[in-house]
């Protein structure tokens, strides 16, 4: 996995994780990315607190789910840990869909079907 993915407002390099602002060049937060063979797994993703609310994670994750699509895999999952409902209203807003059944550490899955 090797790859610079640029969009209107951010860059995110998946091999470091680190989200950039095109506008100032200052790092927002990190994503961090698994190759799991058919499965791109959205490990964690985190933007800074003060730097929230500008839609620098849905951006992130539109950018992971076109990459995704341009790649070899077949789905693209994530999780909502337990106890954060707006994890799971965001997943779900990124076109994810939960999954029935205990997820890591008592969160919930979400995946989405690609190519």
């Amino acid at each position: 996995m090797s790859a610079e993915l640029t969009g209107e407002r951010i860059r995110v390099d998946v091999v470091s994780g680190v989200i950039t602002a095109l506008l100032d060049g200052e790092p927002l937060g990190h994503v961090a990315l698994e190759d799991r063979g058919e499965t791109m797994f959205i490990r964690e993703l985190c933007i800074d607190g003060a730097r929230r609310g500008v839609g620098a994670g849905s951006e992130c994750v539109r950018l992971v789910r076109d990459y995704a699509e341009a790649g070899p895999w077949r789905v693209l999952r994530a999780w909502a840990p337990p106890g954060l409902g707006l994890a799971v209203y965001f997943w779900s807003r990124m076109g994810l869909r939960p999954l029935f059944g205990a997820g890591p550490e008592g969160g919930i899955w979400f995946e989405r079907r690609i190519g």
